[in-house]
């Protein structure tokens, strides 16, 4: 999870619901951003923690003035949301039957060396409540991670290094004297959890007492995301931590042999540790999703597995998670769906990944600054010209703008269709790019057939020329 620095200042006035008339469980978000007229404003959030899936929250059009207003979906508590905005990473929580007022920092677009790096973000900037209400969440976690932020220095050092067992409790005497009686439950449950973190992270406590204390006999906070962040620190790699034991060595026969979710659950509930059935299954997502990611288990195995927990478990948030793991650990592979996106393109009006089903897609990352990129349009033309019939080439353009994209193609022929990733940034993530230009082929079920594709200068018409007469489209 994003660590959370120190404010930039932006200005938000909050009123309580039941004097605005805003829909139950809803919020509204409206306010002041210069420089963003005529642009869009996209707020995302996560849908679980674990996988940390980014979902679209809500949309707000800026208009001439400047000026924006949305309703939130139906919300049960706070979510955590954020907006890139080119140079700025912009976040806030939202808590169903509120209404924010608020005013962006002036719009700056990124650096052309920052807009051609896949993980630059933006400057993380949380929107800061002015109107001195010490008591509304964004108000609490402002003062409190500033508090945090400052114990990871010389403190962090001296118990890392002294386990002095003095200084942690003169730490937590500070820290209840500052933040306790907020009221608050979201953020006492926030700070409880942070400050649990800052133990295990300075040595003081090992995650095993920590699973104890704060985990086995706890209700299950899965909202929370300084609960998920402990959570995932404590729970990490567990399959194989438990597999070493003599109690969870039979681990590897369940998930490897067996494939059996049924076997998975009775060895991992001799671990007393776990507690009820939600956090075992919360456990069990976990584990699952970090086993995806090293070479013990059976990619295939773990799916099966996944499947059978998604379709029997009776938590439905479970269910999602589960879904998202499927997602998130197959979305690059062969025989399945790439990541889904919503761009812009070169008319301005959204394009999805659905709208090319039932074509082959040659989808490729590229710029107008890098030499490779540049080097492969013209193939790029030639294809188009010989296959356009039977295949859809599609650019996601990376660059400063939307503006620089529109003056790329003003001054270049090319008939095929170009996204700009500039509304959805983290496109770049879902699809690995680490180097420009990348390519991946899809077939016309909207699935994968390479992953990635070879470039035009590396023959990749062969390929094309030959799947297109596997599937009967040319002779």
């Amino acid at each position: 999870m994003r660590s959370y620095l120190p404010a930039v200042l932006l200005v938000l006035t909050t009123f309580v619901a039941a004097n605005a008339g805003i829909p139950a469980g809803k919020a509204v978000i409206s306010g002041h951003a210069p420089g963003y007229e005529g642009r869009e404003l996209v707020f995302n959030y996560y849908s679980d923690l674990i996988t940390y899936t980014e979902v679209e929250f809500l949309r707000a059009a800026v208009d001439s003035a400047g000026e924006f207003s949305a309703v939130t979906p139906e919300i049960s508590e706070p979510v955590y949301i954020f907006s890139f905005s080119d140079a700025h990473y912009l976040y806030l929580h939202v808590e169903p039957g509120m209404e924010y007022r608020v005013v962006l920092p002036g719009y700056e677009p990124r650096s052309r060396r920052d807009a051609l790096n896949p993980y630059y973000e933006g400057i993380p900037t949380h929107i800061a409540v002015v109107n001195h209400d010490d008591n509304e969440l964004n108000a609490l976690i402002r003062d409190f991670d500033e508090f945090y932020e400052a114990l990871f220095g010389e403190v962090f050092a001296k118990l890392s290094s002294q386990r002095d067992s003095d200084l942690l409790d003169s730490v937590r005497v500070v820290a209840e004297s500052r933040f306790e009686g907020s009221g608050h439950e979201w953020f006492d449950d926030y700070r409880r959890y942070k400050m649990a973190f800052f133990k295990i992270m300075s040595r003081m406590e090992t995650a095993r007492s920590i699973s104890d204390a704060y985990f086995r006999d706890s209700p299950v906070l899965c909202g929370n995301i300084a609960y998920m962040e402990l959570f995932n620190q404590v729970y990490n790699n567990y399959f194989l931590f438990f597999g070493r034991t003599a109690r969870g060595s039979s681990i590897f026969e369940d998930i490897n042999r067996y494939a059996s979710l049924s076997r998975l659950r009775s060895t991992l509930e001799s671990d007393m540790v776990l507690g009820a059935d939600r956090l075992l299954e919360l456990v069990i997502l976990k584990g699952l999703h970090d086993s995806f990611y090293g070479s013990d288990f059976s990619r295939s195995a773990l799916l099966r597995v996944l499947d059978s927990f998604e379709s029997s478990t009776d938590f439905p948030g479970h269910a999602e998670i589960a879904g998202n793991i499927r997602e998130k650990t197959t979305r690059l592979m062969t025989g399945f769906h790439p990541p889904h996106f919503e761009l812009k393109n070169s008319d301005g009006e959204i394009t999805d990944l659905s709208a090319y089903k039932g074509e082959f897609v040659y989808l490729n990352f590229c710029t107008a600054v890098s030499y490779s990129c540049l080097s492969e349009y013209d193939l790029m033309q030639r294809l188009d010209k010989l296959y356009g019939e039977h295949l859809r080439i599609v650019t996601i353009f990376i660059g400063e703008s939307f503006e620089a994209m529109d003056r790329f193609l003003q001054t270049n022929d090319y008939n095929w269709d170009f996204l700009f990733y500039g509304n959805q940034p983290s496109v770049l993530r879902d699809y690995d790019i680490r180097v420009f230009p990348t390519y991946y082929f899809i077939d016309r079920d909207g699935k994968l057939l390479m992953s990635p594709a070879p470039r035009p200068s590396e023959d990749f018409e062969r390929y094309l020329v030959r799947t297109l007469r596997r599937e009967g489209v040319i002779r």
